[in-house]
């Protein structure tokens, strides 16, 4: 059986929350059942101990980002991000954000970029580890995608949104993310979270308007600038998120919850399932995995499958 004192589980309006406390054993049959129903049923897992940890001269790299970047944002606003490559080993060089109406990219310096590169290389390693341990089903089916770190405050509440894929299309496979909060002393990453997948995209699916991909589309996936090219699933995830993010209305009522995640903590949730929005943190690391819909226990319950009966369409 699960050990009670090591996990926990809060439901209300808002997504589940499963915690995982410090000294559970992540490879019982029990836990793995616990958490893949958490995961897949649109909710968070929380390991408030995760076993992450930054050496010290990791912490003491990242305690001053001017060590870090060549240049800082005028407003910080939690971007530009930082992105590392596993595939090529290598922090991308070419990753550019908008920040109040400006496109910048975070600018990392030659003396820090093999230790930051090291940091976050083990980090992925560490993610896959994890995962792993909870959900054994999903080795050998994911695609470990890009490690983010992201060094700036937030100075302005997130919108409640689901994650979709901008140059990277997910082709309809669920966007699985473990988290860390890493600062380098005590400020906790607060987040709201939202109401589950399916309500949401009820509200806002009659006022989806599709376009056709561009031909400009087509040349940047064959140009690899982008990684693949738009489904319909993902024009349907793009227009959700943007009408949500975009109606004032929803996001000061709709239900949500906050969520405090200290230093040295972690949290794993499929973002295009969980509604969230960051408040306020600096410094977290995040790895994102494709998952593909085949290799979840119930299919039926991913992004792609509850859009496909809502619309009566196939999107991939």
């Amino acid at each position: 059986m699960v050990n009670e004192e090591h996990v926990s589980v809060c439901e209300a309006e808002t997504v589940k929350m499963l915690t995982i406390e410090p000294g559970a054993d992540l490879s019982t049959p029990e836990m793995r059942r616990t958490a893949i129903e958490t995961l897949e049923g649109g909710g968070v897992i929380y390991l408030p101990k995760s076993g992450f940890e930054l050496t010290e001269q990791e912490r003491e790299l990242i305690s001053d980002t001017a060590k870090i970047l060549t240049r800082e944002p005028d407003v910080q606003d939690g971007r530009p991000t930082i992105i590392f490559d596993p595939a090529r080993g290598h922090i991308k060089k070419y990753h550019y954000a908008r920040v109040r109406g400006k496109m910048m990219r975070a600018k990392v310096r030659d003396t820090a970029r093999p230790d930051l590169e090291a940091a976050m290389a083990r980090y992925g390693k560490w993610t896959e580890s994890v995962i792993g341990q909870l959900f054994p089903s999903y080795q050998g089916t994911l695609d470990r995608k890009r490690v983010t770190y992201r060094p700036f405050q937030r100075s302005n509440i997130q919108a409640l949104h689901i994650d979709s894929s901008y140059g990277y299309p997910t082709q309809g496979r669920g966007m699985l993310r473990i988290f860390s909060n890493i600062h380098p002393t005590t400020r906790p990453r607060i987040w709201q979270l939202g109401e589950p997948f399916e309500p949401f995209v009820r509200r806002f699916l009659p006022s989806v308007r599709l376009k056709e991909p561009g031909f400009i589309s087509s040349i940047l996936a064959r140009l690899g600038i982008v990684d693949g090219t738009k489904t319909k699933y993902d024009q349907y995830i793009a227009a959700l998120r943007a009408l949500g993010m975009g109606d004032k209305e929803y996001q000061q009522t709709a239900p949500h919850k906050f969520m405090e995640f200290p230093p040295g903590s972690s949290w794993i949730a499929i973002t295009d399932l969980v509604l969230h929005g960051a408040v306020s943190g600096q410094h977290s690391f995040d790895q994102t995995f494709y998952l593909p819909v085949e290799a979840m226990n119930d299919p039926s319950r991913s992004s792609l499958r509850i859009l496909e009966r809502l619309t009566g369409e196939a999107l991939v």
